[in-house]
């Protein structure tokens, strides 16, 4: 049997092409050889707790329920409001709500945290508490503390929760979250 010549050379792109996908699968097969040889990196023993104010999103990750994603949104909003004063700040976090700070809890804690984070907490005073005690409230950092010792200067003392929505940067939201953990 004679091929003819258009016959041939297509007979002979076909062999190439075999054998180039047949290199190709060779050198694949190899780098995979590679790989299950190479030395994988250690992960990072973390030892827990660990300090919200010093965490790394490396360490954070390690923490069960807490991704990439929430671990930088830790880092931020560390980094925004200057340090955390209490583990209930957690809850100002994108994607953090009560179940997983309860979650967190036994992993994390906060450096000088001035109310130890206990089921039962005492309820803050709002009219005599010091600016300190007040930045032990969630969701209240130094700013807000300060504003609201200074309208309790200038105006009295607050009479009701809703009275705090008169202080600059308390709106509704940080109020509900305040309610359960302060008293006049």
């Amino acid at each position: 049997m004679r091929l003819k010549v258009s016959e041939a050379k297509l007979l002979m792109v076909l062999m190439i092409a075999f054998l180039v996908v047949l290199g190709v699968i060779e050198g694949l097969g190899k780098e995979k050889k590679e790989e299950v040889n190479q030395p994988q990196p250690q992960a990072k023993t973390v030892r827990f707790p660990i300090d919200l104010n010093s965490a790394t999103v490396d360490e954070l990750v390690a923490i069960p329920g807490i991704g990439t994603v929430k671990a930088q949104a830790i880092v931020s909003h560390r980094e925004k409001i200057g340090r955390f004063t209490s583990l209930d700040q957690l809850l100002d976090v994108s994607g953090i709500g009560r179940k997983t700070l309860e979650k967190m809890e036994k992993y994390v804690f906060v450096s000088g945290e001035t109310q130890v984070n206990t089921k039962v907490k005492s309820k803050i005073n709002v009219n005599t508490a010091t600016q300190e005690e007040l930045e032990g409230l969630p969701h209240i950092g130094p700013a807000k503390a300060k504003a609201i010792v200074e309208y309790r200067t200038k105006n009295g003392p607050f009479r009701s929760p809703e009275d705090l929505l008169k202080v600059p940067g308390i709106g509704e939201k940080t109020l509900e979250k305040l309610r359960g953990e302060i008293t006049f």
